[in-house]
């Protein structure tokens, strides 16, 4: 089963905190959006939960193009503040996508298939805590929970710094 926490909703300021680290190379925002996320997380669950966290992946050939994964520089962030590891290529993307847009039937096609696990051993009955940038329709954190899941993790959580709605 996957819960889901959000932070913020993407607007206004945090709307374009995150199109600066994202697309406009401003890695070093990951310190503090990170740091956001680890002091508020208290107030949406308890992180003692999980144990240990998954950054969602990006495809090889996007990541070289952006030169590096954001979620993965703030699940680091987060892990350092909670004191959980992360496991940054536990799970892969197997299959490029298409930049997610339409409804959600359209994005939940769009990444069918797309995920898999890399280490089935590192995963199998592990609390597990998956970390993006936005969540918008939730269909890439679902497929990620249910590749997850298949895998034999025991609980899969969402938490992302922002949601669109």
């Amino acid at each position: 089963m996957a819960r889901s926490a959000a932070l913020y909703e993407a607007d206004g300021t945090m709307r374009q905190a995150i199109l600066l680290f994202k697309y406009g190379g401003r890695r070093t925002l990951s310190r503090h959006l990170g740091r956001l996320m680890v002091e508020t997380a208290g107030y949406l669950f308890d992180p003692r939960e999980f144990d240990l966290l998954i950054p969602v992946p990006l495809h090889s050939k996007r990541e070289r193009t952006r030169g590096f994964n954001q979620a993965a520089l703030l699940a680091k962030e987060v892990g350092r503040g909670f004191g959980l590891d992360v496991g940054e290529r536990l799970l892969g993307r197997v299959r490029a996508t298409e930049a997610q847009s339409g409804g959600r039937r359209e994005r939940e096609k769009n990444v069918k298939g797309a995920f898999q696990v890399t280490r089935p051993d590192r995963v199998k009955d592990r609390r597990l805590l998956l970390i993006d940038d936005v969540l918008t329709t939730g269909a890439t954190a679902g497929e990620c929970a249910k590749t997850l899941l298949a895998a034999g993790a025991a609980t899969v959580g969402v938490y992302t710094l922002a949601r669109v709605e």
